[in-house]
């Protein structure tokens, strides 16, 4: 397994320790052939899918919402044929879904009711409709491809969704720990034992994510499980794009972000982090290239979404339906996914959240058949109760 922890050690004792870690054992099994991957980025904290991509052409938007509608009212990009605006602030989506890049599910998501955020995520990585369980959706799907081999989590350490494996996948931590690099002769003695290595763009995207990741502040990070700050994805996406790049075999790949929580003056802190979630996603198609991005699938998806109505402090609580998104040179873009019915007391769950008209097990079902060859069998093993709707 790939460990930061065991990295950093390892470049300050010496960078012949380093070089002995089992980068290459672990990552040496060939993705079988015809293949194409698929990148599932978890968001965590439950993203307000209304304010990413909103139904402007909805009558009562403007009354739900009186403060969080009106930037995408006024400067919104529309996705045609949809009766949906990206935010301005999500321009990296609409360019995607303009090119035949993007789908999305305005109300997508899973079986939990209970809006914890930590009980929905777990339901999540399961993939069984369960809380509790002995293997993670990731895991059983590695499985089906022959193993951990095809299969990496840019996580700080074994997600649950991957948890179950008789041999765990690589791990690759993008973003910061507790631990510091050294500083000053120390590192540079390091940095020039391992230029022109493959392990010196690791140590580089160490440095260069540090303080960034870091030194994030104004956002309560309790939701995120120690997932990254979205804030610093752009970065972050420019290195696992040139990882993946080097190592195409990894076809099985798990990535999560934080920072979604909005109760409370939701316009200015969610359109910035939209800002640098949509900017990465264009960062990691740039990184991944043209040819490697054809053969790419990412799923976007979040524990739960948001109320419908604005709260007394301009954000939104927990909800049920929320935004999905399959992003990639690989998907059928440029259209909606799932229906949407309104905003109208009668089509909304409970009076008060969008409700779930696409499963995310179905969702990730479908972009599993289409990337692997997954038969309908291998897709009920793994994702055991799904409804079995294709998309």
């Amino acid at each position: 397994m790939i460990d930061r922890r065991a990295f950093i050690k390892g470049l300050a004792v010496s960078a012949a320790a380093f070089c002995a870690l089992p980068l290459n054992r672990v990552w040496a099994y060939p993705l079988p052939p015809g293949h194409q991957r698929l990148i599932v980025l978890f968001l965590r904290g439950g993203l307000d899918g209304l304010y990413a991509i909103a139904p402007v052409d909805d009558p009562l938007l403007a009354s739900r919402r009186p403060t969080l509608s009106t930037t995408v009212h006024d400067q919104g990009i529309r996705l045609a044929g949809t009766g949906f605006a990206a935010h301005p602030s999500c321009a990296g989506l609409a360019t995607l879904f303009a090119a035949g890049e993007l789908s999305f599910a305005p109300c997508a998501g899973s079986t939990d009711t209970s809006r914890s955020h930590f009980q929905a995520q777990d339901l999540f990585e399961l993939g069984t409709g369960n809380i509790h369980g002995p293997s993670g959706f990731m895991a059983r799907a590695a499985t089906a491809l022959g193993g951990a081999g095809s299969a990496i989590s840019f996580t700080q350490e074994v997600p649950l969704s991957f948890q179950g494996l008789n041999v765990p996948p690589a791990v690759a931590p993008l973003s910061g720990s507790g631990l510091k690099l050294p500083q000053g002769k120390l590192l540079d003695a390091i940095r020039q034992a391992h230029a022109g290595l493959t392990t010196g763009e690791a140590l580089e995207q160490a440095i260069a994510t540090e303080t960034a990741i870091e030194s994030t502040v104004g956002m309560d990070v309790t939701a995120a499980r120690g997932a990254p700050a979205v804030n610093g994805f752009p970065g972050l996406a420019q290195h696992m794009g040139r990882l993946l790049v080097s190592q195409p075999q990894l076809g099985l790949v798990f990535f999560d972000l934080g920072g979604f929580d909005t109760h409370v003056s939701q316009d200015g802190i969610l359109s910035r982090s939209l800002e640098n979630f949509s900017t990465g996603l264009l960062a990691l198609k740039d990184a991944l290239g043209t040819e490697e991005w054809r053969r790419t699938r990412v799923a976007v998806m979040t524990e739960f979404g948001r109320t419908v109505r604005e709260n007394g402090t301009k954000g939104t609580d927990h909800g049920h339906g929320g935004l999905a998104l399959l992003a990639g040179g690989a998907v059928r873009g440029g259209r909606q996914l799932g229906g949407f019915n309104g905003l109208d007391d009668a089509s909304l769950n409970q009076n008060r959240d969008l409700p779930v008209e696409v499963d995310w097990r179905d969702l990730l079902s479908s972009a599993m058949r289409d990337a692997y060859g997954f038969d309908k069998a291998a897709l009920n093993r793994i994702f055991p109760g799904r409804p079995g709707k294709n998309w």
